[in-house]
């Protein structure tokens, strides 16, 4: 008999355990002195302890099974894991997504134009959410008649629009032409311009300024002499107006509808106006007394300035062209302007350098036949490219300098203009006696048709662009197409 057998023997000899606790106790104590409880009560709980004691004999492994058996299964699981990591195809292949692809950059190499974002490195279009454009199948109102001295019409809003005339502006119906209202102190109007919430209409010696909303006369800027181009700066703030027998251009102040400066070009005859979004960078071309379609290879120049500094302390820089100029463009960035030549049937571009100065390119860019118009497109940086004697338009990248897009027009386009979120164009096309709309998805490049009763020679998009108001300056009608 083992010793651990012996002292078990002895143990159980020499003391018994409390039928109430099961501790053991002493034989013959009574109450029991760990409990307190006396032992003669019925023994209800006789049994094994509620913590067994060791067995006699047990093995440390008998005793300790359980945590071998748990230590085991998280040891397998483990292994597991490892070994199908391991196992796993293409283990060792390098990471493609940090070695095929380059760093996204944060920022944008150049800055963005107005109405872009930088996104990824990139400068994106992002389209303001309160205009639009025509819908694919327009409704049409009109044709309304107007007088015959009307020389323009412009939307004010979706109820109304304004026509100019020799006897003053007039106020007209978008739904059924009636008359509204006239301006009579807004006599020998000849065109009128969106400008905020105020339009500007130009006459032979002044500028009236016309609150849309009343409608009525806040203020006359005398300007001494016919008014010919007027171009409104990307913030609203300035107003470039063109003096074509003064030789000058006007510069306006908008906050309180004034003249601020006038700019002196010597002896040329300046029209067309482009600037920047900045208005650090402008620039004019001499205009010919030519009409549409005329061939004669003329000369012209073209004038950059600056409509922030005063006359006096501008360079005057001249960039001489041969070939009719007739319009012309300038990116919003102000780093490159674009010269329709009639005659040539080609854009001269024209690169600023640092200085100020203008470096004309010796390479042109072939057009259609007698490019006559140029409109900016802000989404993708495009521009088109309107044609006289070509009856088509064309699509220029104006990052690459090249034409993407020839789109076939079945008679002469007169006019163009782009709605306010740069995803649609509106041609005005006069073909024998006829007339009618072209539509034109400036992301597919897809052509709808909307046929007019008369020749249209003027287009213009409403404010928020889901109306344009197209006049007949020959038939002296106007619709209004939604």
């Amino acid at each position: 008999m083992t010793t651990s057998t012996r002292l078990s023997s002895f143990f159980a000899r020499e003391h018994a355990r409390c039928p109430t606790c099961l501790e053991p106790i002493p034989h013959g104590a009574d109450p029991c002195p760990e409990c307190g409880e006396p032992r003669g009560l019925p023994n209800s709980s006789a049994g094994r302890p509620s913590i067994a004691d060791d067995p006699p004999d047990a093995s440390w492994l008998t005793m300790h099974w359980r945590p071998l058996v748990t230590l085991g299964a998280v040891a397998t699981l483990i292994f597991a894991g490892v070994l199908l990591r391991y196992l796993a195809p293409h283990r060792f292949a390098p990471n493609r997504a940090t070695t095929a692809h380059a760093p996204v950059p944060t920022t944008c190499p150049s800055p963005c134009w107005g109405g872009e974002a930088c996104q990824l490195g990139r400068c994106v279009w992002q389209r303001p959410n309160d205009i639009g454009h025509l819908t694919a199948v327009p409704s049409i109102s009109g044709p309304f008649s107007l007088p015959k001295d009307a020389s323009d019409t412009l939307l004010l809003d979706d109820e109304r629009f304004a026509v100019a005339l020799l006897t003053g502006t007039q106020i007209r119906s978008a739904r059924t032409g009636e008359v509204l209202s006239l301006i009579s102190e807004a006599f020998h109007s000849r065109r009128l311009y969106q400008v905020g919430d105020m339009v500007y209409a130009t006459s032979p010696q002044r500028i009236y300024v016309l609150h849309a909303a009343s409608p009525r006369v806040l203020k006359t800027i005398e300007m001494g002499s016919l008014v010919g181009d007027l171009l409104v700066g990307s913030t609203g703030r300035r107003v470039l107006a063109s003096l074509p027998h003064l030789h000058a251009v006007a510069i306006l102040a908008t906050e309180y509808h004034a003249e601020i400066d006038r700019i002196q070009f010597g002896d040329d005859t300046v029209g067309p106006l482009a600037v920047d979004d900045s208005g650090s960078r402008a620039i004019t071309i001499t205009i010919q007394n030519t009409p549409p379609g005329g061939r004669e290879a003329v000369g012209g120049a073209a004038y950059a300035f600056d409509p922030g500094r005063l006359g006096w302390d501008q360079d005057r820089v001249r960039a001489s062209l041969l070939g009719n100029p007739v319009s012309v463009l300038m990116t919003p960035d102000g780093d490159l302007s674009l010269v329709a030549l009639r005659a040539a049937n080609a854009l001269a571009p024209l690169r600023w350098q640092p200085s100020g100065a203008v470096r004309q390119e010796a390479d042109r860019i072939a057009t259609c036949r007698e490019p006559e118009h140029l409109e900016l497109i802000r989404s993708e940086r495009r521009a088109i490219i309107r044609c006289n004697e070509g009856r088509a338009i064309q699509i220029l990248d104006l990052t690459q300098l090249s034409i993407l897009q020839n789109i076939d027009l079945h008679g002469r386009a007169t006019d163009v203009a782009v709605s306010p979120d740069n995803a649609q164009a509106v041609i005005a096309v006069n073909s024998e006696g006829a007339g009618s709309l072209a539509l034109i998805d400036l992301r597919t490049y897809a052509v709808s048709t909307v046929p007019l009763s008369a020749e249209p020679t003027r287009v213009r998009f409403s404010p928020d662009g889901r109306a344009v108001i197209a006049l007949s300056e020959r038939s002296k009608v106007a619709w209004v197409i939604r």
